[in-house]
């Protein structure tokens, strides 16, 4: 929902949403005062999670963005076991201690844990800038991922593109 271009999310919200006219002309003109601030797609994400998901569905979802997309620029490490524990609506990959502890190439481990399709798709979108770990880049293909990489000894978010995050957690 928050992806939609302006004009599906001004046809989607009159479907989607039971927000009355008014509303939903009020929402739609304030869009286009400032169209940057994305304020018809978040207002239709927002409708369309509460009536799918109800308040405490809504709630967690605006916290997990928050933790995920709000200050991308501040170190993975500022996040609390807390805030790694109680994010959803993220996709959350298991991984064995002992993957890591070995140490595995950063292209195996990405498609044996099934965050890429392939080797070569994991290969082409790290070396075209496209992955990151812990909000870093990597870059190189050769990369090791070992206990280094492990936030409180147990995470990494892995950012797949631009939108698409991973929890990867060690068991």
């Amino acid at each position: 929902w928050v992806n939609a271009t302006d004009t599906d999310a001004a046809k989607w919200i009159k479907i989607f949403t039971f927000l009355h006219k008014e509303e939903i002309e009020s929402v739609i003109a304030e869009h286009s005062s400032n169209e940057s601030q994305r304020l018809l797609q978040k207002t239709l994400a927002a409708e369309v999670t509460r009536f799918v998901h109800g308040e405490q569905g809504l709630k967690e979802a605006l916290e997990t963005t928050e933790k995920i997309f709000s200050n991308q620029q501040a170190p993975a490490e500022n996040l609390s076991v807390q805030d790694f524990e109680n994010m959803t609506g993220i996709t959350k990959v298991s991984v064995q201690a002992e993957a890591i502890q070995a140490g595995a190439d950063v292209v195996s481990f990405l498609a044996e844990h099934k965050i890429f399709p392939s080797k070569g798709e994991a290969r082409k979108m790290i070396q075209n800038g496209g992955l990151s770990i812990n909000r870093k880049k990597i870059t190189d293909i050769t990369t090791t991922i070992n206990t280094g990489f492990l936030l409180h000894n147990k995470y990494m978010l892995i950012q797949k593109g631009k939108t698409n995050f991973f929890l990867a957690e060690l068991v």
